[in-house]
């Protein structure tokens, strides 16, 4: 038996660099020198953590410097090995005496040779007071003799089922989290239920402080009892794997508890742990770790969402109770700006692209408007992250707004440059909104007004919606129609505006359907009607059509969301509301009469709201709880002549050439004769609408084949029939 079978792969690893460096630098034999620095470029870890437990690093660049001239250099040409100095003889037989009955590792080699190389290994150490520190014996707390000789069975059975996190080359950036690196940290010392359990919504950062903490680990920032730790990330799928045969599994797992009980010091880290309860995927995990867990055997880290801990997690209270809770929240957003700024060198440096300080800023409001169902700090990082890959497949060197819209609308198909100027005070609402809407100037005003303080949070309110409203007013005068132009005017869009017909919400029964039917009832696993507006609609308009004839129970459920801006459904989660601008629109009080501003005469310029009607048919606090109540006029003979000419008549002309090819010329005499039949106070632009459908839309279906193929027709209205004529320079 050769005394090499007594050290470990990576022991040998040295020892063969060693015979290679005496190789290249031409020396008859090994010594000291060639170990030490053989120790360097082959055992750093071991090296790092002397550094580290000493409050000194190692010189990076010293480092590469030293390696790069080592490889410049070629191996001699010589007949047989190079021969063992009588100094380097001892230094390995005081190694196998340290290691005693375990096979020797790095560790040994540097313990035995540290009085003779310590001068060797000093320039490749640095302090902030001298950066070529000589360090004496008595300065340097050599670690602990590494048992990975006698553990590296164990440690591969750990990295078949998953990684650890504590590697040599692992590195994590967190940033902002100390305080809860400090709970976390504090758990893990803790005699009784050392096991934390990481609760948090999806992407909050529960990896990234488990993630944290080995980082923390690996610099030495952690008190003594941690210090020798390291974490393993356990995958549940790779402990599943293969487990078809009965038993297969259970082999998995006692393997798994083996390896972790023989590493005293390795921690386990399952995140979504709720896989592991039988109420998840009727396995028996869960059964199979709470001795182990009971015990001490194993030491393990736990993390999962809300609704997984109480929809799995909760029902195991035995399991529960060998775990010790840490909530972990969602960051306020300086905390985000914190990480936002230490993560950005990193991303400039892999995708070669400047970014802007200001446009961190602006990838944290983006997300927050318009991503809100998702969690900080992972939905600012992820619109970061991909407006920079956007900007490197255009091969920019600098992130610009564009490209932060570019993200947006690829993650939730909202178009985030709408042309309207937030910053600047939304100067071209009014105008966006009036080429749509004819005859409403005071509601077009009283809406805009509201909308630029709800959308620059003047009111310092974030948790509520982008605005709430109340439309009210006679049918057919631009409720409906002002929402949709609201919509697209807000997020750049057509689909941007998801319509509830309330009317359909008249029995009690019915608001199941809005968040969602219990547990045991018809419907329970459909999405709500409410979670698919607020994944649909992000930056743009709910639209509660007719919402009068909702039933009382309806109108109680909206209480909370037009005040806080959430509601959370049948499943347990919680709908964010904050960008998103509600409108509910009503008719009531245009039922006896003209009430007070929506008559035809002189009064409906004083934009008074009917009070007395809307307390008869919405609670009191309900409607205290709307931004503004816009009323709207009813329309006179000259607002539907305008909509006539200048909304339905373009309009349609518009789709005709579209799709036709013909374009429609008009006289005055037919829009009047429209107008006659059309204009109503009672019915409104609706009525008018399908006057127009009858007068000209029906004649022109039947002559369409005879006027195919002529780009332009007059329309005309002779003896009370629309007839079609070429126009002057029309093609024959």
């Amino acid at each position: 038996m050769s005394r090499y079978d007594r050290y470990s792969e990576t022991a040998l690893g040295v020892l063969v660099k060693t015979q290679d460096i005496a190789l290249r630098q031409s020396s008859p034999e090994t010594g000291s020198h060639e170990l030490a620095t053989a120790l360097l470029l082959s055992a750093l870890p071991d090296i790092v953590a002397i550094a580290r437990s000493n409050n000194v690093v190692v010189d990076d660049e010293r480092l590469k410097s030293l390696n790069a001239r080592i490889e410049s250099e070629p191996p001699l040409v010589h007949a047989g090995a190079v021969k063992i100095s009588s100094e380097f003889r001892t230094i390995l037989d005081k190694a196998e005496a340290l290691a005693g009955e375990a096979k020797v590792e790095p560790a040994h080699l540097i313990q035995a040779a540290w009085p003779v190389i310590k001068d060797d290994l000093a320039p490749y150490f640095k302090t902030e007071i001298a950066p070529d520190l000589s360090l004496e014996s008595s300065d340097i707390s050599l670690p602990e003799i590494n048992t990975m000789g006698q553990n590296l069975e164990a440690h591969q059975v750990l990295s078949r089922f998953g990684r650890e996190l504590t590697a040599p080359e692992s590195d994590f950036a967190i940033f902002g989290r100390e305080q809860e690196l400090d709970s976390l940290t504090s758990t893990m010392l803790k005699y009784w239920k050392p096991n934390p359990l990481i609760i948090g919504e999806s992407g909050v950062g529960k990896t990234a402080l488990v993630e944290g903490l080995a980082m923390r680990i690996k610099s030495g920032k952690v008190p003594d009892a941690l210090k020798a730790c390291r974490i393993f990330e356990i995958r549940i799928a790779e402990v599943l794997a293969g487990t078809n045969l009965h038993g297969a599994l259970e082999e998995n797992l006692n393997q798994l508890l083996h390896a972790a009980a023989s590493m005293p010091n390795a921690i386990l880290f399952i995140d979504e742990i709720h896989q592991i309860v039988p109420a998840f995927a009727n396995n028996p995990i869960s059964e199979v770790l709470k001795p182990a867990l009971s015990d001490g055997r194993i030491r393990c880290i736990g993390a999962t969402t809300n609704t997984d801990y109480s929809r799995y997690l909760e029902k195991d209270s035995a399991l529960l109770r060998r775990f010790q809770t840490i909530l972990l929240k969602e960051p306020d957003e300086e905390t985000v700006r914190t990480i936002l700024g230490g993560l950005a060198p990193k991303l400039e440096a892999h995708f070669s692209i400047s970014i802007p300080h200001y446009l961190l800023e602006k990838a944290l409001d983006t997300s927050r408007r318009y991503l809100p169902m998702r969690k900080f700090p992972d939905k600012a990082l992820d619109v970061l992250d991909r407006a920079l890959s956007r900007a490197a497949f255009r091969g920019e060197k600098t992130l610009t707004e564009e490209r932060l819209a570019d993200a947006v609308h690829d993650i939730a198909n909202v178009v985030a440059d709408t042309k309207l100027d937030l910053d600047q005070g939304m100067p071209g609402l009014e105008s966006a909104l009036r080429s749509d809407i004819l005859g409403q100037e005071q509601a077009i005003s009283t809406l805009a007004e509201a909308i630029r303080v709800s959308k620059m949070r003047l009111d310092n309110d974030d948790g509520r919606p982008d605005g709430a409203f109340l439309f009210t007013g006679p049918t057919g005068v631009g409720k409906t129609a002002l929402a949709i132009s609201l919509a697209r005017a807000l997020s750049g869009r057509e689909d941007a505006l998801f319509r509830i017909d309330m009317s359909e919400f008249s029995d009690a029964h019915t608001a199941a359907r809005l968040l969602g039917a219990p547990p045991g009832y018809i419907g329970y696993d459909d999405a709500p009607l409410l979670a698919r507006a607020v994944d649909t609609c992000a930056g743009g308009v709910l639209l509660l059509d007719e919402m009068e004839k909702a039933h009382p129970q309806v109108h109680r459920l909206f209480l909370q969301i037009l005040d806080a801006g959430r509601a959370t459904d049948s499943t347990g989660r919680v709908l964010s509301f904050a960008s998103i601008t509600i409108i509910a629109t009503c008719n009531v009080g245009t039922g006896d009469g003209p009430p007070l501003g929506f008559g035809s005469g002189t009064a409906l310029s004083d934009g008074k709201i009917p009070l007395a009607a809307l307390k008869r048919a919405f609670p009191i606090e309900l409607l205290n709880r709307f931004d503004s109540i816009v009323p709207f006029r009813a329309l006179s003979r000259e607002n539907c002549e305008a909509i006539l000419r200048d909304i339905i008549f373009t309009k349609s002309n518009r789709n005709l050439a579209r799709t036709h090819g013909i374009s429609l010329s008009i006289g005055q005499s037919v829009l009047d004769d429209i107008l006659t039949e059309g204009f109503s106070h009672e019915f409104g632009a609706r009525h008018l609408q399908r006057i127009y459908r009858e007068m000209v839309l029906v004649p022109l279906a039947h002559e369409m084949a005879a006027l195919r193929g002529k780009n332009e027709v007059l329309l005309e209205r002779v003896s009370g029939k629309t007839i079609f004529t070429l126009s002057k320079g029309s093609i024959q």
